[in-house]
């Protein structure tokens, strides 16, 4: 059976949540999420890459060095990545909202410690 100061802990939680989700940074995560999973060609960039990714891990896994074709290729596709802009924005969201949460995480922490270094932004 769970306390009753942990089933406070929890609805404070999930309030956080629901104020998180509120957030632009929340909402262009969503937004550029739905783009990436509708932009057919972002899609096939993204698998090339995860391709490409596997091969050299796949000889690494084995004990062999990844050959110089298959770093090539790995890097070729990583910059297709970098010059698609769809998966651009979406990395950007990503980012903004890894921001934020960071800055929430480190909140929490300063509590749990008893410190108030009053970075309230």
């Amino acid at each position: 059976m769970i306390g009753g100061e942990i089933l406070t802990l929890i609805k404070k939680a999930k309030e956080l949540g629901r104020q998180l989700k509120d957030t632009k940074e929340y909402q262009e995560l969503e937004r550029t999420g739905a783009q990436l999973r509708e932009d057919t060609t972002a899609q096939q960039v993204i698998q090339e890459v995860q391709d490409a990714q596997q091969k050299i891990e796949f000889s690494q896994k084995a004990g062999v060095q990844p050959s110089q074709e298959q770093l090539t290729e790995f890097q070729q596709k990583r910059q297709g990545m970098q010059t698609n802009v769809t998966i651009r924005a979406f990395m950007k969201a990503q980012e903004d909202f890894n921001t934020v949460m960071k800055k929430v995480n480190d909140a929490i922490s300063e509590g749990v410690k008893g410190e108030d270094n009053n970075n309230e932004e």
